[in-house]
């Protein structure tokens, strides 16, 4: 974070200081685990725990807290603020620094491929600007404002994702920090079980390119009807990538790869280029269109654009190739929704393989229709696919709908948890197999490969 005293950030979150205003911070944490001696820790009250408990032990280290209960003894070196909600403090710090620092912010939203497009983005304008980026998938109302306040003094450009549950979430995010950037991916139906229909989820998402600054720049992507729409009421700058159609950066003479990649010349700015990303599947080629176009916004030269693509490398759990005695694990184990396994599905068809698995769990936050979704996927799994595992209780769901698409009880096996599958898994694979790993990240399917991995 900027160099800031607790006397600073008191003002900025609208606290006061119980005792040293003059110490100086470099860091916000909300972990007691995470602090260091120039933290200062926020002691946030949350569903299952309340920071405040652990107050003591973070003062261990960090320089001071800010609290909206008072601790007791309290050692006399460190720092303490006192606010009325420390989840809103964190906020009002994010757009506090906003409002002092002068940086580009770029945020992105979407139903899926939010975080590879951040590190996309982050990984191309980082070639010719400092770039600071969120860390994992902090995209909250409490994860959001967090990577805001620990922008360092000398940021040029900062990538966040701003991500949602409920109508309003975005809206808050976006109107406390207006990003310089709006970046969409894509609308599909994810948690629709909190919004009840997809056309509701897109007009949540309309909400950041609501709050963008007044001469900022959203970009859309040109292949999605309901991103597109939204953007029908917007006045101020619009960018748009796409593959299947018309687009400022659009990716044409596509050749995928399989597991190796994908081949394109994107048609951009009255000339064509050639590159080749290392990532396969169509959608991680969308994420990077994305990226490309946000980085040309955002001022990085096409040198600059082919450095970063050079080096973009798959997020954790996101689409990571594993070695397994002879055979192939692509582990897409950190999320899903039908969107993103249909993707993952195509790729996965597309690779050559002596024997092609699936290795599917649950899908959540699908609503009261989740097993209707579930099983619409089972009936778009490839024939090409010979093997299908389906992991907890709604896969059950959409290995009944891979019957009905006339796969055979033998290609089908079900687990209830990962603990069982993996255990299945380790015997069961042999060299030469491709495996795909998805689900949400609620299943915990990453313990497979955790699991594999080990036993290799």
């Amino acid at each position: 974070m900027p160099t800031l005293t607790l006397a600073q950030i008191a003002a900025m979150t609208g606290g006061r200081v119980i005792q040293n205003g003059a110490i100086e911070t470099h860091s916000v944490v909300i972990d007691s685990r995470e602090v260091k001696p120039d933290s200062v820790f926020f002691a946030i009250q949350g569903e299952r725990l309340d920071g405040h408990q652990f107050v003591p032990q973070a003062l261990q280290t960090a320089a001071g807290a800010v609290v909206s209960q008072l601790p007791e003894n309290v050692p006399g070196d460190k720092g303490i603020v006192q606010v009325g909600d420390t989840t809103l403090a964190l906020q009002m710090l994010a757009r506090a620094i906003r409002q002092r620092f002068d940086f580009t912010l770029i945020a992105i939203t979407g139903s899926a491929g939010k975080t590879t497009t951040k590190e996309m983005i982050a990984t191309l304008v980082g070639t010719e600007k400092r770039t600071f980026k969120s860390w994992g998938n902090f995209n909250n109302l409490i994860g959001c404002p967090l990577c805001i306040d620990n922008t360092p003094d000398d940021a040029e450009v900062v990538v966040s994702e701003m991500g949602m549950n409920h109508k309003g979430e975005i809206a808050t995010l976006a109107a406390l920090t207006r990003p310089d950037i709006g970046v969409y991916t894509n609308i599909a139906p994810v948690h629709i079980e909190f919004f009840g229909t997809i056309e509701k989820i897109a007009e949540a998402k309309r909400e950041l390119l609501e709050n963008v600054k007044s001469d900022g720049t959203i970009v859309l992507n040109a292949d999605n009807e309901h991103v597109m729409r939204i953007s029908e009421g917007f006045t101020g700058t619009k960018v748009t990538y796409g593959i299947d159609h018309a687009a400022d950066y659009r990716a044409t003479a596509v050749t995928e790869r399989g597991l190796l990649g994908t081949r394109f010349t994107i048609r951009a700015e009255g000339e064509d280029r050639d590159f080749e990303l290392a990532l396969p599947g169509r959608h991680n080629l969308a994420n990077l269109l994305a990226a490309i176009a946000t980085a040309r916004v955002a001022g990085i030269s096409w040198d600059g654009i082919a450095a970063g693509i050079a080096n973009v490398r798959p997020a954790y759990h996101r689409g990571v190739v594993v070695p397994y005695r002879g055979a192939t694990i692509y582990d897409d184990s950190y999320n899903s929704n039908p969107f993103a396994l249909a993707s993952a599905l195509t790729l996965l068809r597309q690779a050559e393989a002596k024997r092609r698995i699936a290795v599917i769990g649950d899908m959540l936050e699908l609503g009261e229709k989740e097993l209707d979704y579930h099983r619409d996927s089972g009936r778009a799994i490839p024939n090409e696919v010979d093997v299908v595992i389906g992991v907890g209780r709604r896969a059950k769901s959409l290995l009944d709908g891979a019957r009905d698409a006339g796969f055979v009880d033998g290609k089908l096996h079900h687990f209830d948890d990962a603990q069982a599958a993996g255990a299945f898994l380790q015997d069961f694979i042999r060299e030469g197999d491709l495996v795909l790993i998805k689900a949400s990240r609620g299943i915990g399917l990453d313990r497979i490969v955790t699991m594999l991995e080990g036993a290799r």
